[in-house]
């Protein structure tokens, strides 16, 4: 659907990524598991998958779909687009390698929080989250640290669109528990996740600003809640504070 109602969309396309959000969830399928999921035609949703087969976007083994690909390459070539990408990455690497931690940096997109790079130190508990995975902002520190910094009015547009979600009972889901957080986050210059999203998980997170000083990023890192204590803590934002300051000084002569 398209973001505004009354702009008219086309039917055909909404129908080709219904079908490529199908197949997100179950692939490899089939054509009737397909066309079951989405109570369309066969005949229909044929049309479709062979659409998106001829054109590069599915690959096919036997009588089963799967997305290509391709969408790496393109999703690839999308984030090297976004401001200091080349040292967004260089410095998550940089983060996990002298913390230890799983180290991120995230942009905002659509109102939600985009895993843009991540990467796993030697004492990472886990990292199962994936490039490009979209989330809520409220939830995490890396999300939070870059909606504080939004305008006002924009904040309110991605809340009225997405609501406040609970993850867990540490979740802010009022606006006016969210709007002191984000007024918090904004003062000391670093968010914090005390297990809002996901129990026993915490993070830290710092935005990143061009020089027109728009917050254009967030880098954190993220780990299990009985070694991030707030004394570790504050060693870990000692080193996201100075990838920052390196991020947004390099990125001046990047522009």
């Amino acid at each position: 659907m398209s973001d505004d109602p009354k702009q008219k969309t086309i039917g055909a396309v909404e129908t080709s990524f219904d079908i490529l959000g199908v197949l997100s969830d179950i692939e490899p399928a089939g054509v009737s598991e397909i066309t079951e999921e989405l109570d369309m035609s066969t005949s229909t949703v044929f049309a479709h998958l062979n659409t998106l087969l001829q054109q590069g976007y599915l690959v096919k083994n036997d009588t089963t779909y799967r997305r290509s690909l391709r969408f790496l390459a393109d999703a690839g070539a999308i984030r090297q687009r976004c401001e200091a990408a080349q040292l967004l990455d260089e410095k998550v690497d940089e983060l996990a390698s002298m913390t230890g931690e799983i180290a991120g940096a995230a942009t905002e997109e659509r109102g939600q929080r985009v895993m843009l790079f991540r990467s796993a130190g030697e004492m990472a508990a886990g990292d199962k989250i994936p490039i490009g995975e979209h989330s809520y902002l409220h939830w995490t520190s890396l999300g939070k640290a870059l909606l504080a910094h939004l305008p006002a009015a924009r904040r309110s547009e991605i809340v009225d669109r997405h609501d406040l979600p609970r993850g867990t009972e540490r979740t802010f889901t009022t606006r006016d528990a969210l709007g002191d957080e984000l007024e918090r986050i904004r003062q000391q210059g670093y968010a914090v996740d005390d297990e809002e999203h996901l129990r026993g998980v915490r993070g830290v997170a710092v935005p990143v600003f061009n020089t027109e000083d728009d917050v254009i990023a967030s880098v954190g890192l993220t780990g299990p809640r009985n070694r991030f204590q707030s004394s570790y803590l504050t060693e870990l934002l000692s080193s996201l504070e100075y990838v920052k300051n390196e991020i947004e000084v390099r990125n001046q002569y990047y522009e």
